[in-house]
């Protein structure tokens, strides 16, 4: 790849010039349909070189790292002690999109180039990392570069075998001038004591902002999961017509109502305000046998079960197997689930977090906390013990295909909070890491109510939900009672009113606005270290809902 270096405009416009960032990679890694960056591949490697020539063309400092990532700072910056670190990956999934992980190394690498042209020099030193690896699509392992960094790339995902060529991951790093020896004694490249802090950028892989209408959000923290790759159930063959009910052994059904289980619990559980998403990506019989008059023999299928909560994780993975043990012995079959692999939740730093709420509000964006459903080099470090957090743009289409749509005008607001938080890193009174990566959230969240109510779409039946699961919060939650009565009473009230009818989508939206707002305030309110305002806010509340009520 040779990479030219892109026209300098007269005046930064990082519109302008992420675009056109955005538009050479494309063309440089373009496959039959959208782009293709393999892991440790020489496209990989151009890619980063490409970056290497803007950066030095704008007067950054670059090197590569000992993993052979590269890193950008202000020249000034180039040997700091101790640094924010900004980053994302560069590599691709076969044929996917352009935007993923791209977007967040651009994102900070502008947010340097903003500062350079600008003559502004960030309070705290900051570094920008293009990483490697960070796909699973490859290999079978992800984060393989930020877990190489941190000594937490094992042996056997070292001997993972390329999807194409069939050599190990361990050859291809090598390959690429990685001096494997203290990769594989599991030693770390990256001193973690000099990162205070890592930040990534990222396009959303789901439809959440698309569905708020929002350009980015605050990540709360990356959703942890248990996977079975492929589940098998075996019964008995037979004639579809000629087999009765009572000597069927069908191992489809007997998969059918797995499922089907796991999907009622997931609805119960949301329905509580937990955190949990399920998925069944895989399903096949065996297609030189399979048949529309015959009753399959086995079936395969995956399972995916991901939550931010360990014990939600622990809870449902305790209920596959009861009624794995359950569908077995009463439809005479047999399940093999083969090994779960496991991916502990990764909470983004409270502090951190903050900030960069702070920021965005500082710079008149509306932003939401949402949980992060994909995985991210963010968990690695996060589970390394550096304090976390992401920034998530608006992307229509999801993820890991050529159609992901993500607006460059919601890039630029992104890469806007993320360097008014730069910006201003030293200068608010809760420093990062000050809170620490909690496993739990301390106390319950009133806004967990209106998440159900998105969760479940928006109509009539989210709102029952969201009532129910308030009314359940104000007997868990002595404490906080009178606020998780007064918006079980409004979602109640709303599905109460409008149920049975055709109404408008734009009806739901604002209600759902309404009661966010109305969330929010009561989450302040309760938070506030003045007990008073508890008092305060909720007789505000408590008039204006009688008078809508009269």
């Amino acid at each position: 790849m040779n990479a030219a270096v892109l026209e300098k405009p007269a005046c930064f416009d990082i519109a302008d010039t992420a675009t056109r960032l955005f538009a050479e990679i494309a063309t440089r890694t373009a496959d039959i349909e959208g782009v293709s960056r393999p892991a440790f591949s020489e496209i990989e490697t151009e890619t980063l070189n490409f970056l290497i020539e803007f950066a030095r063309s704008e007067g950054l400092s670059t090197e590569w790292d000992a993993g052979c990532n590269v890193v950008f700072s202000l020249p000034e910056h180039t040997r700091a002690e101790r640094y924010i670190l900004v980053g994302s990956h560069v590599d691709s999934v076969p044929r996917g999109g352009n935007f993923d992980g791209l977007a967040g190394v651009l994102a900070g690498l502008l947010c340097l180039v903003r500062a350079r042209r600008e003559g502004n020099r960030f309070p705290e030193p900051v570094k920008v990392i293009a990483m490697r690896g960070e796909e699973s699509a490859w290999f079978g392992p992800c984060y393989i570069a930020s877990k190489a960094l941190l000594g937490a790339l094992s042996e056997t995902e070292l001997s993972a075998r390329h999807k194409k060529d069939g050599r190990k991951l361990d050859e291809h790093m090598e390959a690429v001038g990685i001096d494997m020896m203290p990769v594989r004694a599991g030693k770390p490249l990256l001193d973690r004591t000099t990162v205070k802090a890592y930040v990534e950028v990222h396009i959303e892989q789901g439809p959440v902002l698309i569905e708020r209408n929002l350009p980015a959000a605050i990540v709360s923290g990356i959703r942890g999961n248990f996977r079975y790759k492929k589940i098998s159930c075996f019964g008995e063959a037979g004639h579809s017509g000629a087999v009765p009910l009572a000597y069927r052994h069908d191992p489809v059904l007997a998969m059918a109502e797995l499922l089907n289980v796991l999907d009622a619990a997931w609805h119960d559980f949301v329905a509580k305000g937990r955190d949990l998403v399920v998925t069944s990506g895989m399903v096949s019989t065996d297609q030189q046998k399979h048949a529309l008059s015959r009753i399959a023999d086995s079936v395969e299928f995956s399972l995916d079960i991901r939550s931010q909560d360990r014990d939600m994780l622990e809870t449902m993975h305790a209920l596959v197997l009861k009624h794995v043990a359950r569908i077995e012995k009463e439809r005479a079959v047999r399940f093999d689930l083969g090994q779960a692999l496991w991916t502990s939740p990764a909470l983004c730093d409270t502090g951190l977090t903050e900030q960069l709420a702070h920021a965005s509000r500082a710079i008149s964006v509306k932003t939401a906390l949402i949980p992060s459903g994909g995985g991210h080099d963010a968990a690695v470090f996060s589970e390394a013990g550096i304090a976390s957090g992401m920034i998530f743009i608006r992307n229509r289409n999801g993820s890991h295909n050529p159609q992901e749509a993500m607006e460059i005008e919601d890039f630029v607001i992104a890469a806007s909070i993320l360097h008014q938080f730069l910006s201003n890193s030293n200068q608010r009174p809760n420093a990062i890491g000050s809170a620490g990566n909690r496993t739990k959230e301390t106390s319950p969240m009133f806004t967990n109510i209106t998440d159900i109510i998105r969760q479940k779409g928006n109509a009539v039946r989210a709102y029952q939900a969201a009532a129910m699961a308030a009314r359940e919060a104000a007997l868990a939650y002595p404490l906080r009672a009178v606020g998780y009565f007064m918006l079980a009473h409004s979602a109640q009230a709303f599905a109460d009113r409008y149920y049975g009818e055709a109404t408008q989508a734009a009806l739901f939206d604002e209600e759902l606005a309404r009661l966010q707002e109305t969330a929010i305030r009561l989450e302040e309110a309760f938070n506030h270290e003045d007990k008073s305002e508890w008092l305060k806010v909720t007789s505000a509340l408590a008039s204006h809902l009688c008078r809508e009520s009269s």
